[in-house]
């Protein structure tokens, strides 16, 4: 109900912002279709000039026909009235073409017509047989900010030249036929805009002002059969503009890119150390077996996204393989957000999928970019202090023995080291940023290259990145017809890690578990920092992406496109407990070397086909067929050693040795067939169905059916809809369809491991039993309903878009206890459980305020998800997946429970005894670690044009819980201020009892609902002046921090940190490096 409250709020919120905003018209006329011509081969002008219209011409002006002409057929004519000649039209036409009534009246005159993508006409010189060429040139602006605009594409409609513009805006076409043309320029999230020219011999000039386009319904978007408009998508995709971002936001990964930039999509940090990974959750959970995470498309190419890429104890942390990405190389990303939208995609996607497209290079001259930066992370958490309560005797006297009168307090002490300027570890960790690009070409082939090192300190001695990152991407027009694409990006990284977390040697849990005066270890547990930074983690990536593209358009109705790619990503993990000097913890202080090598393969191969036709007048079609193939290999080779010789870390001296090798391989071969038909550019209506066959499968599960239907309607492009300056533009839209998650590589499998033995003191192999199998085992399937609206309203300064889904998950894999009687012993997987998330996403994009030296933009991104596990099934007892979280129907998954308790200060001396705490006979719901509701605030205000740009991100979360272990583990260790201080609140002291002694956790299991400032930036772009003095066309300047502010009633270290990395769902706060605040200062400069 609360949640639901806010959801009202936000609504509220959004209709006053609204009715606030001035009155302002729209600037210019909208251009919604004008790259119609692109995809739909001018089908709406084609289809003009097929009407009918019948002619009575009386001795009237070649010009009055025209126009009478055009009236009858509904068209726009475009013409230069000084090409009209003076002459006189008698003519009777019945039930004749547009187009041969056109051509008619033109028959004697030196004129000809030209057809736009909008519908509409141009009347234009014939051309002379001697060929003659003109050039074009002219500036393209922002019309919002005045700046010039760099990347815009140029083109000459019917032909194959184009340009694009320069860093200061200006672009120049030669060659350009003579005549009547028309001009197209778009750009990324801008409205395109055409404009007719009459082209002579010499230069032609023609300068263009483009808008943003703040719903995107014209922007175009990556799918499964190609590049589509938005319009024409009935499912909620959300695009994101890498390129702007990474230059005025604190960014230091892809994660960070998204966050709080889709509605839906949910970025969780779980530690603050560098170079750790994140969660990232959209639209809820779907698999209480299986990975959650989204599949991840780079240039088309799947890449591995391992959350928890790690194979050796650091505490819980570990990086992902996301992280790998360079940002600096990221043109876009779109987030195709469910089953509805994912249908495609198959047995892959049903978490979603997220597609990065990677810069490419644009026709004309090299385009050198280059940045450096520099920043600083700091420690901003105050950890609890450690306490130690005495009577007279120095015996420690805790709080709950003064309130039964066993004892009597004398005097309380506490400290903490990981506080103290003179005991902490903590650095202030330095970042260091530098990377440069080139990109430009000819009108035939495009290249980008880059290259970026980057040098990020943590705030620990032992933890700190590097990573060096090339890119190459190079396109090519063998001719008219043909075009191929290669990418390809190189990654070298070498990440140290911190022991953190769940590690019993972790910093923090000898910093907590320490002592409450510097007296004794300085304040420390049983190990100092010292001892604890003599381990020695590493982690080396060389990681390689490769994809190649080939698409030959035939004919104007026909494209194919066959694309195939590698992601092979090389990981190293190395781990050394020096001989004499580690800590002296099981047997580390011997010497212990883990050295694990692993070669992971990520194959993908597409081909698929298009067909465009006009069916009639009013409808076109869009047929796509497509394979695809993917295939996943991984290779490891594990191995140990113990008791190495004092000074050397080779396991090769090692005392006792193991090692291990691992192989797992999985294959998906998928057909598709789409279908999209266009009503008038108005309503479109896509159909499709998708079919899998995979190496995971059952052997007796043949094969996986995935449909899909959905729909777009413009409906305000219709007659009988009124437009006005509240509201410009309206799109319903609606799609359902299904998708799913494969079972894991060996699930389905009855398998062997291979083992060597002793019997009777001789070496002998053999083998064990791996797991029982089941040849039954298919995928999870999710099916989605989603409905939603986008509007722009008050003259297109305010885009609005609303979401509902329902996605309801079959099949799910549950794991089945097998009795031992069967010979087998553990159990398997079977496809018993369902699922559903359903919610409510919200987007809003508004220019509150804008004139011509400054402007106000207001975004809120929000978000209402509810997740609800409907079945295990039959004999299925409620899963326990940790001490305080279980899967339990009819709850969220990962849901935490645990006995409730009441207190009482029954004498009323304010402490809190055993006697004094009841606690309940069973385990009750008591909330689930993913927050309900997720809202995203951002502003940002220009001043002196585009001069100065300031942005801040603020972000809500609520209607989740997190359990606090750090401190119900501390109680354990009777270090605790609840344990020791009779000052303390009785809620604190009865949850420490509770817990201590009756094995509840449930006074730890906390309200974890914050807002956290996230981001703030400041942004100076150099006036025209100084680019000139300095020969560069563009320099700016940004001072930029990240996690600036937290307002929170949890009080534990960080509501938002899990001691389990990336794991599926088990979360807790235990012993884990909060958040860190970052500075940066960044210079861009392009030439």
């Amino acid at each position: 109900m609360k949640n639901n409250k806010l959801l009202t709020l936000l609504l509220h919120t959004c209709v006053v912002l609204i009715l606030l905003m001035p009155n302002v018209h729209a600037q210019n006329e909208s251009n919604q279709f004008v790259l119609l011509e692109w995809y739909d081969q001018d089908y709406q002008a084609k289809s003009l000039y097929e009407k009918i219209v019948s002619l009575t011409l009386d001795d009237i002006s070649l010009e009055e026909a025209l126009k009478e002409i055009a009236e009858q057929g509904k068209l726009q004519l475009s013409y230069n009235k000084q090409l009209i000649p003076d002459q006189k039209i008698t003519l009777k036409l019945e039930k004749i073409k547009v187009k041969e009534a056109l051509e008619k009246v033109l028959e004697n005159t030196n004129l000809e017509l030209l057809a736009s993508p909008r519908g509409q006409v141009v009347i234009k010189r014939k051309i002379s047989t001697t060929v003659i060429d003109g050039t074009l040139t002219g500036t393209v602006i922002d019309g919002k900010t005045g700046e010039p605009m760099v990347g815009v594409t140029i083109i000459v409609k019917g032909t194959t030249k184009g340009a694009s513009t320069d860093l200061k805006g200006n672009y120049t076409i030669n060659n350009v036929p003579l005549g009547s043309q028309i001009i197209t320029a778009a750009f990324i999230s801008f409205n395109p805009v055409s404009k007719p020219i009459e082209v002579s011999d010499g230069i032609n000039t023609l300068n263009f002002e483009l808008m943003p386009d703040i719903l995107s319904m014209n922007e175009l978007v990556v799918t499964a059969t190609g590049v589509r408009r938005k319009v024409e998508i009935g499912n909620s995709i959300a695009r994101i503009d890498a390129i702007k971002d990474v230059k005025t936001r604190p960014i230091s990964d892809v994660s960070g890119l998204l966050q709080g930039q889709a509605a839906g999509v949910q970025i969780v940090n779980s530690g603050g150390a560098t170079g750790m990974g994140t969660r990232i959750r959209i639209r809820g959970s779907n698999s209480a077996s299986l990975s959650n995470e989204p599949v991840i498309y780079v240039d088309g190419v799947r890449i591995n996204n391992d959350p928890n890429s790690i194979s050796f104890e650091t505490g819980g942390q570990a990086p992902s393989r996301l992280g790998d990405l360079n940002p600096e190389n990221i043109e876009s990303i779109e987030v195709i957000k469910g089953p509805s939208a994912a249908t495609l995609y198959g047995s892959v996607a049903a978490n979603g999928v997220i597609r990065i497209t990677t810069k490419k290079g644009k026709s004309g001259e090299p385009r050198w970019v280059a940045f450096t930066e520099t920043g600083i992370v700091n420690n901003v958490t105050t950890y609890p202090d450690n306490f130690r309560a005495v009577d007279a005797s120095g015996n420690p006297c805790f709080t709950f023995e003064a309130a039964e009168g066993t004892c009597t307090q004398s005097s309380i002490s506490s400290y903490q080291p990981l506080n103290e300027s003179v005991s902490s570890p903590y650095r202030t960790g330095n970042t260091y940023g530098l990377g440069l690009s080139v990109s430009g070409g000819s009108e035939t082939s495009t290249y980008f290259i880059s290259g970026n090192y980057a040098d990020n300190q943590g705030t620990l001695p032992v933890n700190n990145l590097k990573k060096a990152s090339l890119r190459g991407n190079f396109q090519s027009y063998i001719n008219e017809d043909l075009k191929v694409t290669l990418n390809t990006g190189y990654t070298n990284s070498n990440l140290e890690l911190p022991m953190n977390g769940t590690f019993s040697i972790g910093l923090l849990g000898q910093g907590l578990n320490g002592q409450a005066t510097p007296d004794v270890n300085n304040g420390w547990g049983e190990f100092t920092p010292a001892e604890l930074f003599t381990v020695d983690s590493r982690q080396q990536i060389n990681r390689f992406t490769t994809g190649l593209e080939t698409e030959w358009i035939p004919s104007q109705n026909l494209n194919f496109r066959l694309s195939g790619g590698l992601d092979y990503t090389s990981r190293w993990d190395n781990q050394f407990f020096p001989t004499g000097t580690a800590p002296d913890f099981l047997d580390f202080k011997d010497g212990v070397r883990i050295s694990n090598r692993f070669d992971v393969f990520n194959y993908t191969l597409d081909a698929n086909g298009t067909y465009s036709k006009a069916v009639s007048e009013n409808l076109s079609s869009r047929t796509s067929v497509g394979f695809q193939y993917l295939r996943d290999l991984t290779l490891g080779t594990l191995a140990t050693g113990r008791q190495l010789v004092a000074g050397t870390g080779s396991i090769a001296g090692a005392a006792n040795t193991t090692s291990t090798e691992q192989t797992t391989e999985q294959r998906t071969v998928g057909m598709f067939l789409e279908e999209r038909l266009n009503f008038q550019d108005k309503l479109f209506v896509t159909g499709a169905v998708r079919a899998d066959r995979g190496s995971a499968f059952g052997a007796q599960f043949n094969a996986v059916v995935y449909p899909k239907v959905s729909a777009s309607w413009l409906i305000s492009e219709e007659s009988f809809f009124s437009t006005s300056r509240w509201l410009s533009s309206l799109r319903l839209r609606s799609a359902w369809g299904d998708s799913g998650v494969q079972p894991g590589t060996n699930d389905a499998l009855r398998f062997f491991i291979p083992i060597a033995s002793t019997v009777n003191g001789e070496s002998v192999t053999g083998v064990t039993f791996g797991g029982v199998g089941n040849s039954d085992l298919k995928p999870e399937r999710s099916r989605e309903f989603e409905i939603g609206m986008d509007a722009t309203m008050l003259s297109d300064r305010v885009a609005l878009e609303v979401t509902y889904f329902n996605k309801q998950t079959q099949d799910a894999l549950i794991f089945r206890q097998l009795p031992p009687s069967l010979g087998a012993g553990g159990g398997r997987f079977e496809n018993l459980g369902s699922v559903a998330n359903t919610g409510f996403e919200l987007s809003l994009s508004s220019t509150v305020f804008q004139n011509e030296t400054a402007y106000f933009d207001f975004n809120i991104v929000g978000s209402l998800i509810n997740n609800e596990l409907k079945e295990l099934g039959n004999g299925i007892e409620p899963i326990l997946i940790s001490s305080v979280q279980r899967h339990v129907e009819g709850y969220p998954l990962g849901g935490y429970w645990d006995e409730k308790y009441t207190f009482s200060d029954a004498n009323g001396d304010g402490l809190i005894g055993r006697n004094e705490v009841t606690v309940g006979d069973e385990a009750v719901y008591l909330g689930s670690p993913f927050g309900e509701t997720d809202v995203t605030f951002t502003g940002t205000t220009g001043l002196l044009g585009d001069r100065i740009v300031v942005s801040a991100l603020l972000n809500y979360r609520g209607g989740r819980k997190l359990y606090n272990n750090t401190n119900a583990w501390r109680n354990g260790n009777n270090n605790t201020e609840a344990l020791n201080d009779p000052n303390t609140s009785l809620e604190n002291q009865a949850r420490a009892v509770a817990s201590k002694f009756f094995g509840t956790e449930a006074g730890y299991i906390e309200d974890a609902s914050f807002w956290r400032l996230r981001e703030v930036s400041l942004t100076y772009n150099a006036p025209l002046s100084w680019l000139d003095a300095l020969g560069v066309s563009d320099l700016s300047l940004t001072l930029s921090g990240a996690n600036l502010g937290l307002w929170t009633n949890y009080t534990g270290l960080d509501p938002e940190i899990s001691s389990r990395g990336q794991g599926n769902f088990i979360i807790d706060d235990f012993m884990t490096q909060p958040p860190v605040r970052t500075w940066k200062a960044r210079l861009n400069i392009s030439f």
